[in-house]
């Protein structure tokens, strides 16, 4: 029997979401394993886990070899857990007898490369590494209103927003909580910026993405590809962040809204509009990506729909999670949870076929 291993530098983040996907893994004629990447044994490959016990339902501690299916979870932050996880799976995806269900996408700053040069390029925000404090003050004096994001991250973590007021300048950073400061002379903004530099951020004007009720907002539209490997949409919902906030993200405290009550908020003339451009940008981009980068399973795309009607894509994530599609579309929690065994299914009956003489 074929196995699948579930790879995540945090079970408990995901575990839900792991053991939903193991209860099913038999019907699919797959044993499932879960682990850390750095709990493998560089001597013998072989990785101490846990095996899903189906009689019991729970997780038991085993010891195994890797599997040849792999569905790569992982998050990563500064931690030595974190860059050592980061290293072994580069190592991992680079191995022609492991199949993983998708390869993912690079940073913030290369993803923005590839897609600014793209037919979706009108949807992209221009983007500027922020290469020092001097080149971030220079480029806020002429925006005024600008958002600083780190090249790697998710979740909204490390986001800031800079806005220049005659000689003030006030930054603000919001995780559960609206953090605001401001600075009454240039020279120590110039050292605030310094120090949060000392990660690689990119800089971009600030978009008034807003909704009828003064929150921050966007649409999350979330794809996978089927059991024939086509690309699907699974559901696309809202995320609304907290009135005079910046961010949408849901680690940020946001809630999940309806997309299509969402849509009845807009004039008339504006819902085919925005629908329609929503629709092109989720059928063309997960295309334009696997031509760019290496095959994909998943994507969480976040588009931002400005005041004027705008359409931004904000981010696009290979690893997306699955609240926004379980808390508007709960038929589809089904679907979700059989979908990464359904993918594995074909591309294991893939590899077997160009395995025969």
């Amino acid at each position: 029997m074929n196995a699948i291993g579930l790879i995540s530098l945090n079970p408990a983040v995901e575990n839900v979401y792991f053991t939903e996907i193991a209860k099913r893994s038999l019907q699919y004629g797959l044993v499932c394993y879960r682990f850390i990447p750095t709990n493998m044994n560089p001597f013998t490959h072989k990785i101490s886990g846990e095996k899903f016990d189906h009689q019991r339902q729970v997780w038991a501690d085993s010891e195994f070899p890797l599997p040849s299916i792999l569905y790569d979870r992982c998050f990563y932050g500064d931690s030595p857990v974190s860059k050592a996880s980061s290293a072994i799976m580069k190592w991992l995806k680079s191995r022609e007898d492991l199949c993983f269900l998708g390869c993912g996408l690079p940073n913030k700053w290369e993803l923005y490369e590839k897609l600014s040069g793209s037919p979706l390029a009108p949807y992209i925000l221009r983007t500027f590494q922020a290469n020092g404090p001097k080149e971030v003050l220079s480029y806020l004096k002429k925006q005024k209103n600008i958002l600083l994001k780190p090249v790697s991250g998710s979740g909204g973590r490390g986001i800031v927003r800079i806005i220049k007021e005659k000689e003030k300048i006030s930054v603000s950073m919001e995780q559960q909580q609206l953090v605001k400061s401001s600075f009454s002379s240039e020279d120590r903004a110039f050292q605030w910026i310094g120090k949060l530099l000392s990660r690689d951020y990119l800089m971009q004007p600030f978009l008034p993405l807003i909704d009828h009720k003064d929150r921050p907002f966007d649409v999350r539209v979330f794809l996978q590809k089927d059991s024939g490997g086509a690309w699907v949409e699974r559901g696309r919902g809202i995320r609304a962040g907290k009135p005079q906030g910046i961010l949408s993200n849901l680690s940020a405290g946001a809630q999940t809204e309806d997309y299509q009550h969402w849509l009845k908020t807009l004039p008339p003339k504006d819902r085919q509009m925005v629908n329609e451009e929503i629709d092109d940008i989720t059928k063309k981009l997960p295309h334009l990506l696997e031509e760019m980068f290496p095959p994909l399973f998943e994507l969480g795309i976040d588009i931002g729909i400005a005041k004027d009607r705008s359409i931004w894509i904000l981010d696009v994530n290979s690893k997306p999670g699955h609240k926004v599609v379980l808390e508007t579309n709960p038929d589809a929690k089904e679907i979700l949870y059989a979908a990464p065994l359904e993918y594995a299914g074909l591309l294991s009956t893939k590899r077997e076929r160009e395995a025969k003489p």
